[in-house]
């Protein structure tokens, strides 16, 4: 038969449906109400399982209860005694030993208790008094069966050994149900059941029990009104169950909607929260980030932008701005300092900003300026020309405007702008404040850190020395202080004409940095050169050094190159005290290191150093150089010495834009120590001498023309009419750059040497060109890529108080 089992666990209104007809259609065709009993306890035996489709019953039972005769015995006690019933166990299926009777009893025909007498009955009575088989005597005083539905939870029963014995069989739950069979007569169903019965479950069997009482009415031959009755009462109890379950499940919809709706909202303040959280998180990062940069950072440009940037962020600003508080021979002005949000070219055309209401307050130091609409302010639109904002300035709304302050003195002021109204908040006021308090004592420390730095550096410029020219010798020099450290260091190079046409090449380190090391590393220079001009050998004059250090600056680590070039003789003899070698280009373009006898470090006392003599034909090209330039903090130096070699054996030129190329492809503005370099080239013959012209130009517009004609006179002096053009369209952008943003004033050399041409600009802004994409219908920035196309190589180098452009053609 299909369909036939029914899963306690998952029992609902189909179920019931579906195991009442199967019931009625196995019990159809019984010959007897007995039959039918057992056709019921078959039924449920079998079709009842588990959640893993096991039997879920072992032991089924079916009672019946029948009138019957007293015995004669009880004849004699009247006629109330006479009416007794039997109850009969018509169906069973499973083993369950109490229902097997007792002494003297027949084992399915169990006499009906009295309820004294149920108290004291064998555990079978007593079992089915627990189910509720009976609940009350009638008028004769028999117990009376009830109807409907009973569970007991082994759990919730006494601890009697029948149960103790249930227990140990799985048995987890009884479940009863019966009533009415016909006038007379009376049906109960006991269920074991191994599963335990939720209460949804226990509430469906009322309508199995009409379904049940159906079945065993059909296994005799019922009147019909009996039969119809029982069909009544199945529907009857089916409506119930059914109206019982769509109320519980309109109530559960309700719960589930008012559950839903609580979650919804909860999920909603969880988003909510989460947002607020995630905020809160990223506030706390910038604001983390923003300090630990400022308190660590003491390039003043870089600090600053910093600074600005994380204000940006925090305020929602669609622009930030920080302009630096200076005074002017008029009065105050406020120079743009940095910008964020935008590309600093959008206030490329604007004049320097005026003391106007609006920028007053902030740069007295009154206060923060908070404004929801600017525009709609009564301070704003006061100054002429504009009146307002300037024709093509950014739109701006919403404003606020924070000073910064150290000591009294009003460092600065962070400025906001949204195009919108009502930005910015009394919290976005409280951090960009916060920030600008961070701002002005890491301003402070910046200050005085460049300061300290500019002394040291100042010293070391006036310890340096301005190289000569020399009669048949290129020559030219570099010295970069640490782009990540406090101050200028010990780092020095030289070049000391001699007698007969000889010159003395040095190149040396101090340890240290400050004003120490400068001042240490200028007595040691000037000793250098005295000892050059009693031309001792090199060897000798590492000797002197090296007492002399041992002397001045106990325990100051100081190495040295000391050489001398005989050009006459194309001879160098050089001596190393701890330093790096020197490297030799020859005229064919081999590169060697000189690194065949090194001695240890000066300020070891009284030493002998080794000499070495290396020949320097006419065409070679010598670089001595300190550590710096080829050292890097988690880089080994044998990979900067190789770098070195490969940029030595490439292909070079003028000995200026050699120079800087090579500090841009080993440094790169990243360098860990100070640099020193000192790069020579002996021309083969008098074609590669170096030819200059030289001129300054105020930072006006006429400084263009005049740079053309220059450089188109020059190139016809040197017969290379053949570069006038591309040249003079290389000096229109290098010259027009320099006066439009640089604003100060500058200088032109252009340069040849050999088959090299070499055009310089010279100015003091240290802001360096870049290669910037135009956007559609923008003119802008596209002069810078007309010099890379046209130049060879091109790029800048700083410089004290500036920056020099350069490019470099082939003059062939």
């Amino acid at each position: 038969m299909q369909d036939t089992r029914f899963d306690l666990s998952a029992f609902g209104l189909s179920e019931v449906a579906r195991c009442g007809a199967r019931l009625r259609e196995a019990v159809s065709g019984a010959s007897s109400t007995d039959a039918a009993a057992q056709v019921v306890a078959d039924f449920f035996h079998d079709s009842l399982v588990d959640g893993q489709g096991d039997r879920a019953c072992p032991v089924v039972g079916v009672f019946l209860s029948r009138p019957r005769a007293a015995p004669a015995a009880q004849e004699a006690a009247g006629p109330q005694a006479q009416q007794g019933r039997r109850l009969s166990l018509a169906g069973v299926r499973g083993a369950y030993a109490p229902w097997h009777g007792t002494e003297g009893s027949a084992p399915l025909d169990l006499p009906v208790p009295s309820p004294e007498a149920a108290r004291q009955a064998p555990p079978a009575y007593r079992l089915l008094d627990r189910l509720g088989a009976w609940t009350s005597a009638d008028a004769d005083g028999a117990v009376q069966p009830r109807g409907g539905v009973d569970v007991v939870h082994m759990s919730d029963s006494q601890a009697d050994a029948p149960d103790e014995a249930l227990r140990a069989e799985g048995v987890r739950s009884l479940l009863s149900f019966g009533g009415t069979l016909s006038p007379g007569e009376w049906f109960a169903v006991v269920l074991f059941c191994g599963v335990s019965l939720p209460a949804d479950v226990v509430d469906l069997f009322s309508a199995v029990t009409s379904s049940t009482r159906l079945a065993l009415l059909s296994g005799g031959q019922p009147p019909p009104a009996l039969e119809a009755d029982a069909v009544r009462t199945l529907l009857e109890d089916t409506e119930n169950l059914v109206a019982r379950r769509a109320a519980h499940l309109q109530s559960t919809v309700v719960r589930l909607s008012s559950v839903t709706a609580d979650l919804r909202r909860s999920q909603q303040e969880l988003e909510q929260r989460e947002r607020q959280l995630r905020e809160e998180a990223t506030i706390v990062e910038l604001l983390h980030q923003a300090g630990s940069a400022l308190a660590a950072e003491l390039d003043l440009d870089t600090l600053v932008q910093r600074a600005v940037d994380a204000a940006t962020g925090l305020s929602g600003a669609a622009f930030g701005a920080f302009f630096y508080n200076v005074l002017g021979e008029p009065g105050e002005s406020y120079l743009l300092y940095v910008l964020s949000g935008v590309d600093r070219s959008v206030f490329d055309k604007f004049p320097m900003p005026r003391n106007t209401q609006v920028f007053e307050e902030t740069f007295r130091g009154l206060g923060v300026m908070r404004s929801d609409d600017i525009t709609a302010d009564p301070r704003y639109g006061h100054n002429s020309p504009h009146h307002g904002m300037p024709e093509g300035h950014l739109p701006v709304r919403s404003y606020l405007a924070v000073p910064v302050t150290s000591r009294g003195k009003v460092l600065g002021g962070f400025f906001f702008g949204h195009p919108e109204r009502g930005v910015f908040t009394e919290r976005h006021e409280r951090l960009v404040t916060g920030v600008a308090a961070q701002t002005a004592v890491a301003l402070h420390n910046a200050q005085t850190y460049r300061q300290e730095r500019e002394a040291a550096m100042e010293l070391q410029r006036h310890l340096l020395p301005t190289l000569p020219r020399v009669e048949g010798l290129a020559s030219t020099s570099r010295y970069l202080p640490a782009a990540r450290d406090r101050g200028a260091g010990g780092d020095w190079v030289d070049l000391i004409p001699l007698p007969d046409g000889e010159v003395a090449l040095v190149v040396g380190d101090v340890m240290g940095k400050g004003v120490r090391a400068a001042a240490v590393m200028g007595q040691i220079r000037t000793a250098c050169r005295a000892y050059a001009r009693l031309r001792l050998a090199p060897s000798e004059v590492l000797e002197h050094l090296s007492v002399l250090v041992d002397d001045i600056a106990p325990g100051c680590i100081t190495t040295c190159v000391y050489a001398v070039l005989d050009t006459s003789k194309d001879r160098l003899r050089a001596a190393v005290a701890g330093h790096l070698p020197p490297v030799l280009r020859d005229p064919q373009g081999r590169v060697r290191f000189l690194d065949e006898r090194v001695g240890p470090p000066l300020g070891v006392g009284r030493r002998r150093y080794p000499q070495q003599e290396i020949s320097v034909p006419p065409g070679s090209r010598l670089l001595l150089y300190t550590d710096g330039l080829v050292e890097r903090r988690g880089r080994p130096i044998d990979d900067g010495l190789r770098s070195l070699r490969e940029l030595l054996a490439g292909p070079v030129g003028e000995i200026e834009a050699d120079c800087d190329s090579w500090l841009d492809a080993l440094a790169d503005g990243q360098h860990d120590d100070d640099i020193a370099l000192l790069y020579l080239h002996r021309p083969e013959d008098a074609s590669q001498q170096v030819s200059a012209v030289v001129r300054d130009y105020a930072p006006v517009s006429g400084a263009v023309p005049d740079t053309r004609k220059l450089v188109s006179e020059a190139l016809h002096e040197w017969n290379l009419q053949h570069l006038v053009n591309d040249m003079m369209l290389i000096a229109d952008e290098m010259v027009a750059n320099a006066v439009r943003h640089a604003r100060t004033p500058l200088r032109v050399e252009l340069r040849r040497a050999g088959e090299r041409v070499v055009l310089e600009v010279t100015d003091s802004s240290t802001e360096e060109p870049r290669l910037i994409v135009s956007h559609p219908g923008e003119f802008g920035h596209r002069g810078i890529f007309l010099v890379n196309a046209i130049a060879t190589r091109w790029g800048t180098r700083r410089i004290d108080g500036g920056k020099v452009v350069w490019a470099e053609v082939k003059a062939s």
